[in-house]
């Protein structure tokens, strides 16, 4: 999944258990994997059987969709590799303009169809399943713990028991349970046609978002929620930090000359009062 995985608790037959899920999951949902389940989909254009595991993570990516209206979409793989992000970020450069890339194009996951095992789907649709698929992982990784413990990768956690979390901008909150979850811009940037590029895809345009956050951090009940209501949080730009009170989910929102706290982050802190 190109991140660091850290786990903190577990015996080491959990920790074991846990490398296997996370194996698991990259060898069925990579992009950068010829052999990957993903890949095998795309490649086939008709109706067909997906596994149980593929079936299962695609019904979570479209239930995201219906829940953010829209925009966690997984069907945006074309408009990726057409910002150029077509294969694993470490490989990335910026001279691959005679490249073939498919055009950008707007979102469409109210066209899939899954019926149980069975996906339909048009022929030019690319199906991109990370934007659920690592907080699934980590949920899924948190519970082959038994005691307190959590599961962190790419600074996407979850927790049970209370955990010290660095959040961007410079600031330390302690989570007590459940998930938190970052979307930004920052760290995966590359340039194509000398125009700064970045994996978000908004799926209104099929083209890198604008949004003037660079980062968006979100507490939820999982990870899973945390991360798909940060993506939809950054995606909705200045209608974020509402959006995400109206769902009573605490958010932190930083752009490049400063940090934004929705009102329930503010009302979920909890301090203490300093000794005088």
């Amino acid at each position: 999944m190109g991140c660091e995985i850290v786990v903190g608790g577990g015996s080491p037959s959990e920790v074991q258990a846990i490398e296997e899920l996370f194996a698991d999951r990259d060898e069925t949902f990579s992009r950068f994997r010829e052999d990957s389940e993903l890949n095998e989909v795309n490649a086939t254009a008709a109706p067909l059987l997906v596994s149980e595991e593929f079936a299962s993570a695609l019904n979570v990516a479209l239930e995201a969709a219906a829940a953010s209206d829209g925009l966690v979409d997984p069907t945006l793989g074309a408009a990726v590799v057409a910002a150029g992000y077509d294969r694993d970020f470490a490989d990335l450069d910026d001279q691959a303009e005679g490249r073939s890339r498919p055009r950008a194009s707007p979102g469409c996951w109210s066209s899939i169809r899954l019926t149980g095992r069975l996906l339909t789907r048009s022929r030019d649709v690319r199906l991109d399943l990370n934007g659920v698929v690592k907080a699934l992982a980590v949920d899924d990784a948190l519970a082959r713990i038994a005691g307190p413990g959590f599961v962190s990768a790419g600074g996407d956690l979850a927790t049970r028991g209370g955990v010290n979390v660095a959040v961007p901008g410079g600031d330390v909150v302690r989570v007590l349970e459940g998930g938190v979850a970052t979307s930004g811009s920052v760290r995966r940037r590359w340039l194509r046609g000398g125009v700064e590029q970045h994996h978000l895809i908004d799926p209104r345009t099929g083209l890198p978002s604008r949004s003037p956050w660079t980062q968006v951090t979100v507490v939820g009940a999982s990870c899973l929620a945390a991360d798909i209501c940060a993506k939809a949080a950054f995606l909705l730009g200045v209608d974020g930090p509402p959006w995400l009170d109206s769902h009573a989910l605490p958010g932190r929102f930083v752009s490049h000359d400063r940090v934004v706290c929705n009102r329930t982050w503010s009302a979920a802190l909890s301090r203490e009062t300093a000794c005088i």
